[in-house]
């Protein structure tokens, strides 16, 4: 069965295994062709040798060109490294027969080739040779991208199971894709797995890599980090069998790490949240988290100097007032002892009535607001009215 659309909730089944692995079959066929047909000419050997000295100087891994280690036989030589094990092979036409028993990549043949046809020559049996090799290499660029297609919905598979709040489905499967296309380039159908099964590691590599590039500031290793997955899965466990959180010691034996690492990986997935952050929510109000965890138990030094100074510059102004209007002043707005009263209460106090009262305090705080309010606006706050 053909996996035509891409359905993350299901894996591939293992009667789909079949035409994955024939697909793959076809595609080593085409490769081994053409990567014969490249080593059969020593024009385009030498410059599929000089391409990998190239590419090895640049800093690409040798994995990323052929998916075993060169191994030269001869009695009379030594491989010291890999730059001088190219250069003999440069050099000894002989030492080059080890090249065909090589795996080099797909997508490497692939380049060589159209190097190798942009190459000019005036030799009839050289253009043929290059026509031969460009409809060999486009064999193998379709066997190629038909493996990836076909096998797209695995990497959704893979990516719907790592989903984050971080990054989207989109960008998983991105990335799930570009892992795809390492074991579709690595596979090799002879040795009896089935590709799901090659496969998968690759496509979790690359998302779980993308994940630690992308959900942190500060990155753990990755080696690491991908260890990660074993220690959320056996808390997960241990939390389902007795609905709280295992210890770290119960972590240690649960999983192959240590208990600094263990920590270490516990510690750096916490959540976090930018304190500048604004939250839409009908609670929140749209202020920022800075805002919101603005601690209430003990004032801010600021807060406590402006209010400070406030209080003494009311008792200077109140002071200014006649006794009497002072003490209305005091006593209904806890100036004194930070406890205010009612109009009655006042009243009864100074035996005059409620409304007299009332009257002599707006008449009090109409002087204050003539003669001081000049100098009161400074304390306002950026809302009050004045």
């Amino acid at each position: 069965m053909t996996v035509t659309a891409i359905n993350p909730a299901h894996p591939c089944s293992e009667a789909s295994e079949i035409e994955p692995l024939t697909l793959a079959m076809n595609m080593e066929q085409d490769r081994r062709e053409l990567q014969l047909l490249l080593l059969a000419d020593d024009q385009t050997t030498t410059l599929l040798l000089n391409h990998c000295l190239t590419q090895l100087e640049n800093g690409v891994d040798i994995s990323e060109i052929v998916s075993d280690k060169i191994i030269v036989q001869g009695e009379d030589f030594v491989q010291v490294n890999l730059s001088q094990t190219l250069h003999l092979l440069l050099d000894n036409a002989v030492a080059r027969s080890s090249l065909v028993n090589l795996h080099f990549l797909s997508n490497f043949l692939i380049e060589i080739s159209g190097r190798c046809l942009s190459l000019p020559s005036e030799d009839f049996v050289f253009r043929g040779y290059q026509q031969k090799l460009g409809r060999s290499a486009k064999a193998l660029q379709a066997s190629r991208q038909k493996m990836i297609t076909n096998n797209t919905g695995l990497a959704a598979f893979v990516a719907h199971k790592h989903k984050t709040t971080v990054l989207s489905f989109d960008d998983l499967l991105q990335e799930g894709v570009i892992g795809l296309i390492k074991a579709v380039d690595r596979f090799d159908p002879y040795r009896g797995f089935q590709f799901s099964t090659y496969a998968i590691p690759w496509i979790k590599q690359a998302i779980s890599r993308l994940i630690v590039k992308q959900e942190k500031i500060v990155r753990l290793p990755v080696a690491l980090a991908e260890r990660s997955c074993a220690v959320f899965e056996a808390m997960r466990k241990a939390y389902q069998q007795t609905e709280r959180w295992p210890s770290v010691e119960q972590l240690k034996a649960l999983c192959d790490l240590s208990v600094d690492e263990i920590k270490t990986i516990r510690n750096y997935y916490q959540a976090t949240h930018s304190l500048d952050a604004v939250r839409e929510t009908q609670e929140d109000e749209g202020q920022t988290l800075m805002a919101r965890m603005k601690q209430q138990q003990f004032a801010l030094p600021m807060d406590e100097l402006i209010a400070g100074n406030l209080n003494q510059y009311i008792d200077n102004v109140v002071a200014t007032l006649p006794e009497k209007e002072a003490a209305i002043l005091n006593m209904r707005f806890g100036l004194k002892n930070h406890t205010e009263t009612t109009l009655q209460v006042v009243a009864d106090q100074l035996q005059v009535s409620r409304e007299r009262v009332r009257q002599i305090q707006n008449e009090a705080l109409k002087k204050l607001k003539n003669q001081f309010g000049c100098d009161l606006v400074l304390f306002l706050e950026p809302n009050d009215s004045y």
